[in-house]
């Protein structure tokens, strides 16, 4: 999935490069602005087992519900229209500055107690913000028909904060432990994404798409009490979102 993205994000920042070498450019640089709100689902939840202390250890599994919430982006750059030969299509590519915000992703599970199964006696679940700033790239292929077909890409820094850690006791006495605490994570994010959109005139573009992130990594700090390890931990929180776009070109 990485390859592909550097082979996507390549091809949108060299476009230009490409084109001037073969192909007369047809308008100038404008400026543009993109507003995009969505809903978002996230996957990538896995089972730990922790030793919280040297003889205290818990597995903590993951369930597969993807709950949605809201996201939004706000994309500011620049767009230049193309005759790239070299492909044998008109495109116009834009590239800019993007700022996302979504949540709040809700993870869940249960707790057995000393990895066991047949302790299986609290659930847990958490909530996960997140924030990026990312440089992004579109190309957009020119077309006859009513819509134009695009692919995106981004890669940037990311902002993941964990919080919100509960447990409830399956069984009527069962007293939990001191929860995790919550902690932001600094991490490297990169998008994906292939959309439909409409040029409503010379100003205005309509666009509607699909977008994969990989948010990096989340991770909750530790309980009162912990000696061993961290919070729960993901290397990766993946992002499906869905998106409506709208684009003022000045």
């Amino acid at each position: 999935m990485f390859r592909m993205m550097s082979i996507l994000f390549g091809a949108m920042l060299s476009s230009s490069v490409f084109a001037a070498a073969e192909s007369e450019m047809s308008s100038g640089n404008h400026f543009f602005i993109g507003l995009s709100p969505g809903i978002t689902w996230v996957t990538g939840n896995q089972a730990q087992t922790l030793n919280l202390q040297s003889d205290i250890a818990k597995t903590y599994t993951a369930d597969n519900n993807t709950p949605y919430f809201p996201n939004a982006e706000i994309f500011i750059g620049w767009q230049k229209a193309l005759a790239a030969h070299f492909i044998r299509q008109s495109l116009t590519s834009q590239l800019g500055l993007s700022v996302a915000v979504a949540g709040n992703a809700k993870l869940s599970g249960d707790i057995w107690e000393d990895g066991d199964p047949n302790f299986n006696n609290f659930s847990y679940n958490y909530k996960v913000t997140h924030t990026h700033v990312a440089l992004k790239g579109r190309l957009i292929g020119k077309s006859s028909f009513i819509l134009e077909p695009y692919v995106s890409g981004s890669i940037g820094v990311g902002f993941n904060r964990a919080y919100g850690f509960t447990s409830q006791p399956k069984i009527s006495g069962e007293v939990a432990a001191p929860p995790f605490g919550s902690n932001t994570t600094t991490t490297f994010v990169y998008t994906l994404g292939v959309g439909l959109q409409k040029s409503l005139n010379e100003n205005l573009q309509v666009a509607v798409g699909y977008e994969f992130a990989d948010w990096g990594k989340t991770q909750l700090s530790r309980a009162a009490g912990q000696t061993q390890n961290q919070g729960l931990t993901l290397n990766h929180l993946y992002a499906n979102q869905v998106q409506l776009s709208l684009f003022y070109i000045v």
